[in-house]
C-alpha cells in the first residue's frame, strides 16, 4: 500500500500555543484531546481520542464506531502529507446491490431523512473506524495504545448529561431503539421510560468494549468476540456478512489528492474516494474562473453566482444515475481521475460558460451524518479527520452490540455499492485537507454536512485569497447543497436569513434560483498556522449545539 510522497520542506510553526485542537461537536471530547496534547501525545494522538469520545458523547447516533474515518496528515518530522481511507468495505455476499433494502429517489425527494423501510441486517456495511483509529495511532501515535481511549472510557463510564438535541433525535428514533432488548436497554431508564434533558446517561457495556479494544486492539472488533456477536445480529435480521469480512478488513494509506492554488498546495483525501475529487476540481475551476476577482462571495452577487456553478459539478456530473455518455457529446471525462487534473477544468468551465452543459436535475443530498476534527501538536504535526456513518442518526434497524450502535449506511449507497466489486472498499464523500504555503503547513481543515462541498470551497476561498482566520470564514454567510425546483431547476440553498433579500433577487435575476433551507447546509473547521508569528488561529462551529469549539493550550 502506497504512502503519500509528497514531500516538503519539514517546518515546526512557533505557535503562541504549544498545540491546538478544534472539533465540529464535543467541548468533553475537544478537552480530552487537549489533555492527550499536554501528556506528550501526537496530532494523531489528540485526534483519534476527541473522535473516540466524540461517539461517546453522542450516544452512537450520529457517528459511531461501526462508522468509517478518514485522516489527512502532516508529518513535522519528514515533511510528507499522508492519507488514510478506513471507510465501509462491502458485504461480499451482496453481489446484486439493486436487492439491498433502502431508500428510493422518490422517497429521498419527499423525506430528506429517508423515508422508512422494513429493518434488516444487510443494510449493515463492514466498519472501518476502529482499524482507522489503530492505524493512525500505530503510525504516528506517542503515548500508549490504551491511553487514547481513556476520556471515551470515562465519558461511557461516568456518564454525561442528556441535552436536548439528544432527547429530540431519541424521540425521532423511538421506535426504532426500542425493537430489540439489547439496544433499548441502552437508551431507556431501569423503568424503560426514556431519559430527560438533564439526566445521566452512562454507557456501562460501552465502556467495557472499549476496554477490550484498549487492551486488545482493534483486532477484538474484526476478529474477537465482538465481531462474532455483530455477525450473529446482523445475520439475525438477515444480514449476508460474515466474519471474513470483517477479519479481511485493511486500511488503506494511499496518495492524497493535490492541488495548487493561487501560490498554495492544497492536499485532500485520496482515491478511491470522491471528496478529495470533488474538492480539487472546484479549486480548480475557482482558479480558472477567476471568481475571487468578482469580491467576497457574500457581497457580490456575481461571485455567488459563479460560486454557484463552481458547486455543481460535485453534486450533478458524477453522479451514478447519471449517463456518462451524455458528456461525451461535449468531450467531457468524467472519471474520478480525469476530474482532478487542471486542464479538465479549463475545458469545463469553457463548456459550462457557453452554455453547452448538458442539464443534469438536481438529486437532495442524502443525510450523512459525521464529525471532524483538526489537531496540531508541539512538533507542528496537523490530523485533519472526518469520522461519519453516512445514514441518519442510528440507522432504521436499531442494531446495537455490546454498547455500539449499528448503521444502516448500505440503504442510501445503493447505487454506489452496485459499482464496486462485492467486498471492495465504498467511496466518500468527505474531504479533509491540509494546505502548505511555500513548503510550510498553513491551515488544517474538514467540514461535515449535507453542504460540505459549498462551504468548504467557500471557506478556503475566504482565507486563500481574502485573508480571512478560520473563523472568519465559518461566520461568513453559507451557501449549502442543491435541491430540486418545482420546475425541475437546480435550486441552490442558502442558510436561513444570513443574505438579504434584495442580494438573493440579484442571484436569481443572473440565472442561479436560491433558496433558504438550514437542512442542506455545511459546517467546516480549520486551525491557520500564521506564517509570520506562528500564532494559531482556531475556528469552530459555536451555532452547533453538541458544543463545538477551537482550543489551545
Amino acid at each position: 500500500m502506497a504512502q503519500a510522497a509528497q514531500t516538503m520542506e519539514a517546518a515546526s510553526p512557533k505557535p503562541s500555543y504549544h498545540g491546538m485542537i478544534t472539533a465540529t461537536t464535543g467541548s468533553k471530547a475537544i478537552e480530552g484531546g487537549v489533555e492527550i496534547l499536554k501528556a506528550g501525545g501526537s496530532a494523531a494522538d489528540a485526534a483519534v481520542a476527541t473522535a473516540l469520545t466524540q461517539i461517546c458523547l453522542a450516544a452512537g447516533s450520529w457517528v459511531s464506531y461501526a462508522g468509517i474515518l478518514t485522516m489527512v496528515y502532516f508529518d513535522a518530522s519528514t515533511g510528507k502529507v499522508y492519507n488514510l481511507n478506513a471507510g465501509y468495505n462491502t458485504v461480499k455476499a451482496e453481489t446484486d446491490a439493486k436487492t439491498l433494502p433502502g431508500v428510493e429517489l422518490a422517497e429521498l425527494l419527499k423525506d430528506l431523512h429517508g423515508g422508512s423501510y422494513e429493518p434488516s441486517g444487510r443494510t449493515a456495511l463492514v466498519p472501518g473506524f476502529m482499524a482507522g483509529v489503530e492505524a493512525a495511532q500505530r503510525r504516528f501515535g506517542k503515548v500508549p495504545f490504551a491511553k487514547v481511549f481513556e476520556p471515551a472510557i470515562d465519558c461511557a463510564e461516568q456518564g454525561f448529561e442528556w441535552n436536548a438535541g439528544l432527547a429530540g433525535q431519541y424521540a425521532f428514533r423511538r421506535e426504532v431503539l426500542g425493537r430489540l432488548p439489547q439496544t433499548k436497554a441502552v437508551y431507556t431508564k431501569a423503568d424503560g421510560s426514556a431519559y430527560q434533558p438533564g439526566e445521566t446517561f452512562k454507557q456501562p457495556m460501552l465502556a467495557k468494549t472499549l476496554r477490550h479494544v484498549a487492551h486488545e486492539g482493534a483486532a477484538y472488533m474484526y476478529r474477537g468476540e465482538w465481531a462474532k456477536k455483530f455477525i450473529d445480529a446482523v445475520q439475525r435480521d438477515g444480514g449476508r456478512m460474515t466474519l471474513d469480512d470483517l477479519a479481511s478488513y485493511q486500511p488503506l494509506w494511499t496518495e492524497p489528492m493535490h492541488t495548487s492554488y493561487h501560490g498554495y498546495d492544497i492536499y485532500v483525501h485520496g482515491l478511491p474516494a470522491n471528496g478529495g475529487v470533488n474538492l480539487v476540481e472546484a479549486m480548480n475551476l475557482a482558479e480558472v474562473s477567476e471568481v475571487s476577482k468578482l469580491g467576497r462571495y457574500a457581497q457580490s452577487p456575481r461571485a455567488t453566482f459563479t460560486l454557484a456553478q463552481i458547486l455543481k459539478p460535485a453534486e450533478f456530473f458524477d453522479l451514478v444515475l447519471t449517463d456518462p455518455k451524455i458528456y461525451e457529446s461535449v468531450g467531457l471525462d468524467r472519471s474520478l481521475e480525469a476530474r482532478a487534473k487542471k486542464e479538465s477544468a479549463a475545458k469545463l468551465w469553457d463548456v459550462m460558460r457557453s452554455g453547452r452543459m448538458p442539464t443534469v436535475p438536481a438529486i437532495p443530498s442524502v443525510p450523512a451524518h459525521s464529525d471532524a476534527i483538526i489537531s496540531i501538536d508541539r512538533w507542528g504535526n496537523i490530523a485533519a479527520i472526518c469520522h461519519s456513518i453516512n445514514a441518519v442518526s442510528w440507522g432504521a434497524t436499531g442494531i446495537n452490540v455490546d454498547g455500539i450502535s449499528i448503521p444502516d449506511s448500505a440503504s442510501f449507497q445503493r447505487a454506489e455499492i452496485g459499482k464496486v466489486t462485492p467486498g471492495g472498499r465504498l467511496p466518500d464523500p468527505s474531504s479533509p485537507g491540509l494546505v502548505v504555503a511555500k513548503g510550510k503547513p498553513f491551515l488544517g481543515f474538514s467540514s461535515i454536512g449535507a453542504g460540505l462541498h459549498a462551504r468548504t470551497v467557500t471557506a478556503l476561498i475566504s482565507v486563500l485569497d481574502f485573508g480571512m482566520t478560520p473563523q472568519q470564514a465559518i461566520n461568513e454567510p453559507s451557501l449549502g447543497s442543491f435541491t430540486l425546483g418545482a420546475d425541475g431547476a437546480s435550486v441552490l440553498t442558502l442558510g436561513k436569513n444570513e443574505f438579504k433579500p434584495e442580494f438573493i433577487s440579484q442571484v436569481e435575476k443572473l440565472g442561479q434560483p436560491l433558496m433558504e433551507n438550514d437542512q442542506l447546509r455545511g459546517y467546516w473547521i480549520g486551525v491557520q498556522i500564521d506564517q509570520k508569528t506562528g500564532e494559531l488561529h482556531g475556528g469552530a462551529i459555536r451555532e452547533l449545539a453538541m458544543g463545538g469549539r477551537a482550543v489551545g493550550y
